[in-house]
């Protein structure tokens, strides 16, 4: 894998244009419009962007030179700041997305198109047949404004329904796992974690009924548990239950590990905020 990455590299120095050995996909955005997403890793890396997952986060950071974005699964915008000498941020602009990235596959973070053709500032990413085109060497371009930061910690959970206007039941975590964040995402999506450092446990609120999780991914297994009288989705493979979803009164409700739940524990959180 390393050689053929190195051969595409050399390719991608001789050539204006280089077509990736990655495949993009279709998603469907609130039930109708189709978006084509690619692989977040290949086309950045292809464009000359350093690539690092952020679990703080549950996002990616690309940095090039003084250039820096930042992408989090399940927002529809991505932030990108320009650095000064000293290394401080110190401009940026909020990049709309056609669709919030997401796992489409595991361990595979998929993106927009217009994602790296705004970052860019031109069109330098197409896609045909499936096949995956980029464009090279051009610098970025485009207005600046003074940067906002989507995400805001909190130290209680009252704070945290303070910022996002809405109630926020708390689960009971599985036995073993700790609180590590409170924060809100753009002042409209609340969200917890926790952990039992081996794996992290993330649990989403947010108004209306759409998939909140961030995680898109196809997993080899998928049904519907009835908690209550309440539907919830599941997604999962042998490791377990990955992602499960449920929503009520109006709010969207996200479970999502990073190794898996078992039936038993997802009844128990999701039977504890109904």
């Amino acid at each position: 894998m390393m050689k053929r990455f190195s051969a595409l590299l050399l390719s991608l120095v001789l050539a204006a244009s280089l077509t990736l050995p990655a495949a993009a996909e279709e998603v469907t955005v609130s039930g109708a419009r189709a978006v084509t997403m690619v692989p977040l890793r290949a086309v950045a890396e292809a464009l000359g962007y350093t690539v690092t997952w952020d679990g703080s986060l549950h996002g990616a950071r690309l940095v090039r030179g003084d250039r820096e974005a930042v992408l989090v699964l399940g927002m529809g915008y991505a932030t990108l700041t320009d650095h000064a000498d000293s290394g401080d941020p110190v401009m940026g602009k909020l990049l709309s997305l056609d669709a919030a990235p997401a796992m489409l596959e595991k361990g595979v973070m998929y993106v927009p198109v217009n994602f790296f053709n705004g970052l860019e500032g031109r069109t330098c990413v197409t896609v045909s047949g499936g096949a995956v085109s980029v464009e090279i060497n051009t610098t970025p371009t485009g207005g600046t404004a003074q940067l906002p930061n989507p995400q805001h910690p909190h130290n209680t959970v009252e704070a945290l329904e303070t910022a996002v206007g809405f109630s926020v039941p708390v689960p009971t975590a599985p036995a073993g796992f700790s609180f590590t964040l409170i924060q809100d995402i753009d002042g409209s999506l609340a969200e917890l974690r926790w952990s039992d450092d081996v794996q992290e446990l993330t649990y989403r609120v947010s108004r209306g009924g759409s998939d909140n999780s961030g995680d898109y991914t196809v997993y080899p297994a998928s049904g519907t548990l009835t908690v209550g009288d309440t539907p919830v989705q599941w997604r999962g493979d042998d490791g377990g239950i990955r992602v499960a979803l449920w929503a009520k009164d109006g709010f969207a409700f996200s479970l999502r590990t990073s190794d898996g739940l078992t039936e038993r524990q997802v009844r128990q959180m999701v039977e504890s905020v109904l």
